[in-house]
Parts: structure tokens; C-alpha cells; sequence
């Protein structure tokens, strides 16, 4: 899954855009977050500047559609 259809599975499942960040930048508000960390993928939930959520993952596309999942959930 790249970038385009990960937006369009987040808007067909009507999740907020707030509540997800995919431009690499650390935050701290409450959302899932995607960072490049060296050759992997980091996908974590940001709750009060805390990392609840912490996977890597090989791919960019495995992150988003560990994302997608969590959502669906």
C-alpha cells in the first residue's frame, strides 16, 4: 500500500486526519504517527508525549497497513 491509497482507505473508513501524521515529524498530540528510522519504519501511537504504540517494520506499506488495521479495529 502506498501513501494515496492509505488516504483513501482512511477517508472510506472516515477516520479524522487528525488522527494520524505520516510527515515524519515527532509530536506530541494524541495520533499515530510514521518515522523513518534508519532502514526501517516506525509506527507509534503519541499520547501525552508518550509512545503507547511502538512497531518497526521493514516496509512503508507494512506500516500503513499496520495503521489501516488498528483503525478497522
Amino acid at each position: 500500500m502506498d501513501r494515496k491509497e492509505f488516504i483513501k482507505k482512511v477517508r472510506k473508513l472516515r477516520v479524522p486526519n487528525f488522527l494520524f501524521n505520516l510527515d515524519g515529524v515527532v509530536r506530541d498530540d494524541e495520533r499515530f504517527c510514521l518515522v523513518k528510522v534508519g532502514e526501517k519504519w516506525n509506527v507509534y501511537y503519541s499520547e501525552r508525549g508518550c509512545k503507547t504504540t511502538n512497531e518497526f517494520f521493514d516496509t512503508e506499506s507494512d506500516a500503513l497497513n499496520y495503521i489501516i488495521k488498528r483503525f478497522s479495529e
